[in-house]
């Protein structure tokens, strides 16, 4: 059995830091770090993905956006009318028509707007309120998809689905 000491280490430095190997080393320490950049996670606070609004008072939704990454992450937040099927009380939900489009506001430290930006390992909470507007028909419920895309993720996004009834604000 051969012992390899530390001067023999050192008089055959090819053997180990072959620009092969350190091709591989450096590869996958790049490949490791980019597949960290793009780890998030976006969810309603507590599952209260449900709530209702009327014309004069929209639905507020407390989100929370994760960044796992190693670096801090930039987010365009932009919420699209879904038209993604959930139940209700286990009973499919009376769903407005594709015509009526609920509006969506984003705020974030008591500013409006859809850049959000999260530090490494950190989650962030930002508001989301759902306007439902004039003449949109009463007991019916309205869903918007929340998606969050990372600047340095390209196409990778994480969503979350806020659902909406409109209730008749004359009924408590």
């Amino acid at each position: 059995m051969k012992v390899t000491t530390l001067n023999s280490l050192l008089g055959k430095p090819k053997l180990f830091l072959s620009p092969l190997v350190v091709t591989f080393l450096f590869s996958m320490f790049c490949f490791q770090s980019f597949g960290q950049n793009c780890d998030a996670k976006m969810k309603v606070y507590k599952g209260r993905d449900m709530k209702s609004a009327t014309v004069d008072m929209p639905a507020k939704f407390k989100v929370e956006l994760t960044n796992n990454a190693a670096s801090s992450q930039t987010y365009i937040i932009e919420s699209v009318n879904s038209a993604k099927s959930f139940t209700v009380e286990q009973k499919v939900a009376s769903r407005l028509a594709s015509n009526y489009k609920l509006n969506t506001t984003i705020n974030y430290n008591g500013s409006v707007g859809s850049s959000i930006t999260v530090p490494a390992r950190s989650t962030v909470t930002f508001l989301a309120f759902v306007a439902v507007p004039k003449n949109t028909p009463l007991d019916k419920w309205g869903a918007v998809e929340l998606k969050a895309n990372s600047k340095a993720c390209g196409d990778g996004s994480v969503s979350a689905l806020l659902k909406v009834y409109h209730r008749n604000p004359d009924e408590n």
